[in-house]
This record gives structure tokens, C-alpha cells and sequence, in this order.
């Protein structure tokens, strides 16, 4: 039996993936999506509650393929403090008296590829969803929304053979012939290739666990860039859904 994998494009002006659980001034994000910040765009779509378990999506692993890292940036935010008696509320259901002042990473002009494994009619369900989400996904934090197409469908072949035919969302490098990504994939805590862990498996209201991660190079044809015409990105990304979806 041929494995299938939901591919997804994660790509936008600005997007942002948080490893900490609380709130604190400093709001971070890593420089790949998350394993909670995805399957929460999933949970977006098929309508589930915010703060629920991730139920059957727990199912699901995913690879992530770095085509284009972007560049990190940083904003400052205050919330409240019009007034000595003003209270905010809190991401713990209290409130807080005064003024919030954060300051927020994010992730410009980046992109991702993320391959989704699982259970095929899994699959399926979660690439319905996208295409008529309950509510809209957003990368990481409510203000980053995905640039369309953000669902490239599902294939056959595993995950290494969608590693190696899903269009690289950069320009093709001048003078050569291959480009050359970084791949995320989830490995065991022992695992001699492992390279760092993020606390980012989703348990539910806010509660995660960590996951051991691997970090590699592959090497792959500069002809799978998709380049900066608007219609010939469209185009490509339109046919590799639609042509090679199983």
C-alpha cells in the first residue's frame, strides 16, 4: 500500500511559531512551524474549539522543508493602561490591572513546506477542511493569515518523495543548478541525529510536551523554485495539487 501525505505551503508577509506556553513580555518564535502552531491551524479549520485537546489529530506528524527562512522581526505592543482602575484580561480567563506591554517575534517574507503523515482518511478530512475552513487559519498568531494556496493536497509517495517534488517557494540561485533546504523531521529522544527539542506537542489548554527533532540539509533541482511571476507561481502550485493528487 502506497503512503499518501497532506502538503501544505505555509507562506506569508509575516507569521509567527511560540514555543512558551505563558505569556510573557517577550512573546518568541522559532524559525520553522511548530508542531502545536499546525495542527492548530488544522483545528482552526475543522472548527474546534480554542484550548481543546487535539484529539484525533494527535495522529499526525509532520516534516517541515525550509524554502525560504525569512528575516526575524520584532514589534512592541501596550494593551490597556488608559486608567489606574482599567483591567485587562488574560490569556488564564483572570484580568490584570494597568497596562501589558509585550514585545513579539515574527517571521518575514518566509515559507515552509509542511508534509503531513497519518491516517489517510485523516488526511483527507483535515485537506477538506482547508479548502471550506469553520474559522479562519491564521500562522501562528491571529494576525498572520496564509497566502492562497495554502493547501496543496494529498499525495502519494511518502514523505520523502513530497520533499523532493513540491515546488520550492523561493527564486532559483544564479550560477547553479540544485538548491540546497533545511528539513525538520520528528525523531526519538535518542536519536543520534537528533539536533534540538521544542515544547511544542499540544495537550490541550495551553499544556504541552516536548518533542526531539532532527535538522538536515537536502540538496534539490533549482527548476522546482517557483520564482517571482505571480501567474507562473499560481500556475505551478495549481497543477501540483491538482495533476499529481491521488
Amino acid at each position: 500500500m502506497t503512503d499518501h501525505v497532506l502538503v501544505l505551503r505555509l507562506a506569508a508577509s509575516m507569521q509567527s511559531w511560540g514555543v512558551r506556553a505563558a505569556f510573557p513580555e517577550y512573546r518568541d518564535s522559532t524559525d520553522h512551524p511548530t508542531r502545536s502552531g499546525v495542527l492548530g491551524l488544522l483545528a482552526c479549520a475543522l472548527g474546534h474549539p480554542r484550548g481543546a485537546e487535539p484529539g484525533e489529530l494527535a495522529q499526525l506528524d509532520l516534516v517541515v522543508r525550509i524554502d525560504k527562512p525569512g528575516t526575524p522581526m520584532e514589534d512592541f505592543h501596550t494593551i490597556g493602561g488608559q486608567s489606574t482602575t482599567e483591567v485587562v484580561p488574560s490569556a488564564d480567563g483572570g484580568r490584570r490591572r494597568g497596562a501589558v506591554l509585550t514585545r513579539r517575534a515574527y517571521l518575514a517574507d518566509a515559507a515552509f513546506t509542511v508534509i503531513l503523515t497519518g491516517p489517510i482518511a485523516l488526511l483527507h478530512k483535515a485537506s477538506d477542511a482547508l479548502d471550506r475552513p469553520t474559522y479562519t487559519p491564521f500562522l501562528g498568531r491571529r494576525a498572520c493569515p496564509p497566502a492562497a494556496p495554502y493547501n496543496l493536497g494529498i499525495h502519494p509517495g511518502g514523505a520523502s518523495t513530497a520533499l523532493a517534488t513540491t515546488p520550492l517557494d523561493r527564486n532559483a540561485p544564479a550560477g547553479t543548478t540544485t538548491v540546497t533546504v533545511d528539513t525538520v523531521t520528528t525523531v526519538a529522544h535518542d536519536d543520534p541525529a537528533a539536533t534540538h527539542a521544542l515544547n511544542d506537542n499540544p495537550h490541550g489548554r495551553r499544556r504541552f510536551s516536548q518533542r526531539t527533532l532532527a535538522r538536515s540539509a537536502l540538496t534539490l533541482p533549482a527548476d522546482l523554485c517557483l520564482g517571482n511571476d505571480a501567474g507562473e507561481r499560481y500556475e505551478r502550485l495549481h497543477n501540483y495539487r491538482y495533476s499529481q493528487t491521488d
